[in-house]
């Protein structure tokens, strides 16, 4: 009986402490949540506690905290780049602007009505660098929103890539050369938005005006599920395009920024493409550059609103 009586109180020690230590555990998760919270911390819950459910509240806790730091990291990284793109625009938007305030003195004191058009005509020439500046910043912006979504529906993309080539008839006739065409006889009809499509192809074409050289070559490749259309230009010699880096934000081949772009232009390509879940990617090989763009077939993929 004194056998039975010592061991139901040393189980009852036993457990009294274990109640005690789970108790002091409990209130330190409790403090270690508060500090957290206190303190917007990242820093991951610890415990002695081992049974299972307690640890798997706590694995799923820190799980929570990582994908919250994540996020914050992302947000915090688009507010940067945001930031970023102001700055760095701002340069572009200056340029003009004082050119234009330039050109309009220049036009008030002018006493021939010859030279007022000139410089009229110079100063109207920056009011539309200006306005593509600022159109191409809310452009880029706007698509930096996850939630901005685009409606698309079934388009033949072929129709487009020939309306955009045609509308850049003065601009091949000027270079004295014609793009090489190799399309299907047919029409491709892929998922896309109409303002979209034109946006990228003629982004894609006014890139190669600006720094292509030589005959621009255009294919269009289809396959089971998808059209991939495939731009591609000469590089002058020694000219080096890194195909890792044209697709981001500012990237520019002229350092010096003497051409008049954004640099923008080829990051809204890309952006663009993947809202209608295709993609756009670059590649150089010694002498050429390519972009190619990779849309979803019509009725292929996920229907999206």
């Amino acid at each position: 009986m004194i056998m039975l009586l010592t061991v139901l109180l040393i189980l009852l020690v036993a457990q009294t402490l274990y109640l005690l230590h789970y108790k002091i555990q409990i209130r330190d998760l409790g403090n270690q949540l508060c500090f957290i919270m206190q303190n917007r911390s990242f820093k991951r819950i610890e415990t002695q506690l081992k049974p299972r459910e307690i640890m798997t509240l706590i694995r799923g806790y820190n799980q929570l905290l990582d994908l919250q730091k994540k996020a914050d990291r992302q947000y915090n990284r688009k507010n940067e780049e945001i930031n970023a793109t102001i700055v760095s625009s701002s340069h572009d938007i200056r340029t003009p602007l004082t050119a234009l305030d330039g050109y309009l003195q220049l036009a008030r004191q002018a006493e021939k009505c010859s030279d007022k058009d000139h410089y009229m005509t110079l100063a109207k020439s920056r009011i539309r660098q200006l306005s593509k500046l600022i159109d191409e910043l809310f452009l880029y912006t706007k698509l930096q929103n996850p939630e901005y979504l685009i409606e698309q529906e079934p388009i033949d993309i072929l129709a487009f890539l020939q309306q955009n080539l045609f509308a850049c008839f003065d601009d091949f006739a000027r270079q004295g050369i014609e793009p090489e065409l190799d399309l299907p006889d047919l029409s491709v009809r892929v998922n896309g938005n109409s303002q979209a499509i034109d946006r990228v192809l003629a982004n894609i074409l006014g890139n190669y005006f600006t720094h292509g050289t030589g005959p621009l070559s255009v294919t269009c490749e289809e396959e089971t599920e998808r059209v991939r259309i495939c731009f591609t230009n000469r590089l002058t010699d020694g000219e080096q395009v890194d195909a890792q880096r044209v697709f981001n934000r500012f990237y520019k081949e002229d350092s010096s920024r003497s051409v008049r772009s954004s640099g923008l232009g080829l990051s809204i390509v890309k952006s663009l493409m993947e809202k209608m879940n295709g993609s756009a990617d670059a590649y150089s090989e010694p002498g050429t550059f390519a972009i190619r763009l990779t849309f979803i077939k019509a009725g292929k993929g996920e229907a999206y609103e």
